[in-house]
């Protein structure tokens, strides 16, 4: 789908069938929440790649989140680049204390606040598809070279996944926590062991 000029949007038929498992097994205000704490996520990464002159064509849309095809990336140093990763969890940690502190006033505020300090935590877990993933490969390809960038990223996000999905089947055994935290580790894990099998090839730029 396409609206003027705009990037292609395409959704996973996947998506709409994990909302709707989200409303049945939680609420449809934290599914709101989330939500707006993920658009605004992904709107802290494209104003600032707007800034440095970068332009999205594409914007996936799953089951684990929203993935960017960004055109014109030869304007984009390294530094740039970083910036532009970072800008999306730095978005929803801002706005989770200025949440927080609407939430003196407003109790509901402080649902949101949770929601949008979890997603922005979340993203920064140096895992391959995550935020913290890319801005862990492109520091070490800063320092040092791509190939180097690509085998510690990957190594970092298979141990990294590893320990999220130990991490949530040990909550879901002694509380119960939720499923869905288990889904995101599972994808991270397909994705790290992914990376893992890829990494004797150099990453372009």
């Amino acid at each position: 789908m396409r609206w003027g000029k705009g990037p292609e949007v395409v959704v996973s038929p996947l998506a709409p069938v994990v909302m709707a498992a989200f409303v049945m097994l939680s609420s449809p205000v934290l599914l709101a929440a989330l939500l707006a704490a993920a658009v605004l996520h992904e709107w802290g990464h494209w104003a600032t790649l707007r800034h440095f002159g970068g332009r999205v064509t594409r914007l996936f849309i799953s089951p684990f989140g929203a993935e960017m095809t960004v055109a014109d990336t030869a304007c984009l140093s390294y530094g740039a680049e970083l910036l532009v990763t970072l800008a999306g969890p730095a978005v929803n940690l801002l706005l989770a204390v200025a949440l927080a502190f609407v939430g003196r006033y407003w109790e509901m505020a402080y649902l949101f606040a949770g929601a949008q300090l979890v997603l922005g935590l979340f993203n920064l877990i140096p895992a391959g598809p995550l935020d913290g993933g890319r801005a862990l490969w492109l520091v070490t390809a800063w320092l040092t070279e791509p190939f180097t960038a690509d085998r510690v990223t990957a190594s970092v996000g298979l141990a990294a996944a590893a320990a999220l999905l130990l991490g949530g089947l040990a909550l879901m055994g002694q509380s119960g926590g939720s499923p869905f935290l288990l889904m995101g580790a599972v994808g991270l894990l397909v994705s790290a062991v992914r990376e893992k099998g890829l990494v004797k090839f150099p990453r372009a730029r």
